[in-house]
């Protein structure tokens, strides 16, 4: 007799893959009054992130989106409110919430601090937010902004005072000038509207950087890749983009991203990057002989630079081209080997091998003028130059003497350099 029961198969289950890509932590903390600004405007436009402000100043909170944590710190030394531009009193309202500040960065793989340099928060505080990042182990990137030239050479004083220490606990930063916001836009031009092109320049680097290490391509680029290239402490960085469209679209992204007027500083140089981190993009018309004429340009930067590079293809770029490059200077770590191998400058005029020539100054020598006379400055042109030479020393000790002398004449003064000058 044949059964009627019918063998049922058991459902084959699915190996699953022993590894699943974690997602990367992203977190971006914006210090002071101005580091709230930027953050509230990256809210619209940046996603996949976790936002903070952190401030002393009760005030700060009142306009921030619902989306952004806040951290409220130093009441008992400010009692809710700023600390102006009393850099020693932001640092010791942070230091008092020290255990808190750790565990804003506790399990992040990537933060940003975002600050306005110059005020007593954004100045003190940051330098405490910054250790805290160093002692995570996590990749730490600083992106600040430094004063108008009518805030006065104190405010910028204090700014470039606070960067130079910032950087030591920072994987790498990176410096826009507020100056820079007039060549955005015209006399006509709003502040509000004037400081919110700043933001968005900021914005679109940084979705295009979270893009670039998130988003799947031809050729990946990941997150190990950004570790790899911000490798170490006090690194600067350069943000590079450029979009080109039609025949000349290769051209005209390689134009822009050379040329790009953010993020730049007097103390690094495009021309010379160590570790160079960039991506192409396009359509689906992408050509391989686009993709090896854009990468060749770059590569010439410095041919010795660590190099990596990835290719994606997305379909709001066709017919368009895109660049994103991460151009990354020297670490503070490579820069004092790199003293200490230097020999030390000779006086001597005799011979010798190893022995560096001592740095050669010029110096304009005025003319000079009897009393009740006005007369303008000569230009470089017509102007007298004598030939002084000096060891490297001695021109530190110089510099050290003029900055000691600038900083007491600043004392005197606390309103804005443009006025000052108006009152002589």
């Amino acid at each position: 007799m044949v059964s009627s029961k019918k063998k049922t198969k058991k459902p084959v289950k699915k190996k699953e893959s022993p590894f699943k890509p974690r997602k990367i932590k992203i977190r971006v903390v914006g210090i002071g009054g101005g580091g709230a600004s930027i953050v509230s405007e990256m809210v619209k436009g940046l996603k996949g992130v976790s936002f903070l402000v952190a401030d002393t100043d009760q005030r700060t909170f009142k306009k921030i989106p619902r989306r952004v944590r806040t951290f409220q710190f130093g009441e008992d030394l400010t009692y809710g409110l700023g600390t102006g531009m009393n850099v020693d009193l932001g640092r010791r309202a942070a230091e008092k919430q020290r255990e808190k500040i750790e565990k804003i960065f506790k399990g992040q793989d990537l933060s940003i601090l975002v600050a306005s340099l110059g005020g007593g928060v954004s100045s003190g505080a940051s330098l405490v937010f910054a250790e805290a990042c160093q002692n995570q182990k996590n990749i730490a990137l600083g992106i600040f902004t430094l004063p108008f030239s009518f805030e006065g050479e104190k405010k910028i004083h204090l700014a470039k005072n606070a960067l130079k220490d910032l950087r030591e606990s920072l994987s790498g930063t990176a410096v826009l000038s507020n100056e820079k916001i007039f060549k955005l836009c015209d006399k006509k031009t709003p502040l509000k509207k004037a400081l919110s092109l700043l933001n968005q320049v900021l914005i679109d680097y940084l979705r295009d950087l979270i893009e670039m290490i998130s988003t799947p391509g031809l050729i990946n680029i990941d997150f190990a890749d950004l570790r790899t290239i911000l490798k170490g402490r006090g690194r600067v960085i350069y943000f590079g983009q450029g979009l080109g469209q039609g025949p000349n679209r290769v051209e005209e992204a390689i134009k822009e991203v050379f040329e790009s007027p953010f993020f730049a500083e007097q103390d690094f140089q495009l021309e010379s990057p160590k570790r160079i981190l960039f991506n192409i993009c396009g359509g689906k018309d992408l050509g391989l002989k686009e993709v090896e004429e854009a990468s060749q340009a770059i590569s010439e930067l410095n041919p010795k630079a660590k190099i990596i590079f990835g290719i994606s293809q997305n379909s709001k770029y066709a017919r368009k081209f895109k660049i994103t490059l991460l151009g990354v200077g020297e670490s503070l770590q490579e820069v004092k080997e790199e003293k200490k191998t230097e020999p030390t400058a000779s006086r001597t005029l005799g011979k010798g091998a190893g022995k560096k020539k001592a740095k050669l100054i010029k110096v304009t020598v005025s003319t000079p003028v009897s009393k009740g006379k006005k007369v303008k400055p000569q230009t470089s042109r017509s102007s007298v130059r004598s030939k002084v030479r000096r060891t490297g020393l001695e021109i530190k000790k110089a510099e050290k003497e003029a900055e000691e002398k600038e900083r007491e004449r600043e004392t005197q003064w606390e309103i804005p350099s443009f006025l000052r000058r108006k009152m002589k």
